[in-house]
């Protein structure tokens, strides 16, 4: 069987501004790279203290491993509280 790939939209909820997240998550593309289509990648900021990423053609065992693993909690951990995942299906 092979590898799950879905559209996976992300609410962060940030303990730091928006303006120094977003420097730390331009600076980690490379990682993004290995589980989705990173030139199709949307960010943005929804308010203060949220931001929003659209990912495209997302591995999500790969996502799973990258969130789960203790080097990138520790890379996030001073800027962001929550990360919150949805799946997206286009609309017929």
């Amino acid at each position: 069987m092979g590898d799950i790939v879905m559209n996976v939209h992300v609410i962060v909820k940030l303990k730091s501004t928006y303006e120094v997240w977003h420097k730390l998550f331009l600076s980690d593309s490379e990682n993004r790279s290995k589980i989705c289509d990173e030139k199709l990648t949307l960010v943005g900021q929804a308010n203060a203290t949220t931001a929003m990423i659209t990912l495209f053609d997302v591995n999500l065992d790969a996502m799973t491993s990258m969130m789960s693993d203790p080097n990138f909690q520790k890379l996030t951990a001073d800027y962001v509280e929550e990360h919150i995942p949805y799946l997206l299906s286009p609309m017929a």
